[in-house]
């Protein structure tokens, strides 16, 4: 079964630091290859705790779109469990070079060891993992480096689009994805904050046209708004398939087909 499962929907520190929403990461599985993106804080005791549990030992690959603590907590645990505690050699992570090097990586070298490989993700560039491509994003995050998702898999063309200010280039980035998922911390769009609001994420939705789009990554003021009744005001009003994710939720593949 080919799905994408969303671990946790937290977006913004206080809905991270309250935990009112869980602030995990997503897991997906296409055609047998088994990803997480952004484990943040959480990610493997919910791996542990959902049902069917998850196994970081089936994972091929980690990817971490940029360092803030709410995409990245999880990350040296999860490649530890990944490689089986450290005693495996195995699985692949894809990060910006950030999240690398410089004052303040958020990767320990000494879990690096028991990654089978390590990518630094670079737009226009394509990674494989298993039988997906994988197709990095420059994003507009502040002054840290970050990447949304672009998954080619034989179930179709999935994007995540995660955090960023919007600019006029991003919908046609994402042009062709079945699945579009996209955080959206706020509900009103505010000049001073790097992340996308709900008018903005349904401008993309709009231009995109997916298949099935998905909004995640709450704030406070898209909790306080309701999710799912905004987002099922929008899919009616667009004629577009427009869900709000919620802690534990699983879309298969036959719903962005």
């Amino acid at each position: 079964m080919s799905f994408v499962k969303f671990l946790g929907t937290a977006g913004a520190r206080f809905v991270v630091a309250r935990q009112l929403r869980f602030s995990a990461g997503t897991w997906l599985e296409l055609s047998g290859t088994q990803l997480l993106l952004d484990p943040g804080p959480g990610t493997l005791l919910r791996c542990r705790k959902v049902r069917p549990p998850l196994e970081p030992l089936e994972l091929s690959g980690i990817i971490l779109s940029h360092k803030h603590l709410d995409h990245s907590t999880d990350v040296n645990i999860m490649i530890e469990a990944m490689a089986d505690g450290g005693l495996k050699r195995r699985g692949v992570l894809l990060a910006p070079q950030d999240a690398l090097e410089g004052d303040d990586p958020v990767v320990l070298r000494y879990v690096r060891p028991f990654l089978e490989r390590i990518e630094i993700m670079a737009e226009g560039e394509i990674y494989e993992v298993g039988s997906v491509k994988i197709r990095p994003v420059r994003h507009n995050h502040g002054q840290v480096e970050t990447y949304g998702i672009i998954l080619e898999a034989p179930e179709g063309r999935l994007g995540f689009i995660v955090d960023t200010r919007f600019f006029p280039e991003l919908p046609e980035k994402y042009e062709g994805c079945q699945l579009l998922v996209i955080n959206t911390v706020l509900r009103e769009w505010n000049p001073d904050i790097d992340h996308l609001s709900l008018p903005e994420a349904l401008e993309i939705v709009k231009a995109v046209r997916p298949n099935l789009a998905v909004l995640t990554h709450f704030g406070m003021t898209m909790l306080r708004g309701k999710p799912w009744e905004l987002a099922a005001q929008a899919s009616e009003k667009l004629g577009i398939k427009i869900l709000a994710a919620n802690d534990g939720m699983t879309v298969d593949a036959k719903d962005w087909a």
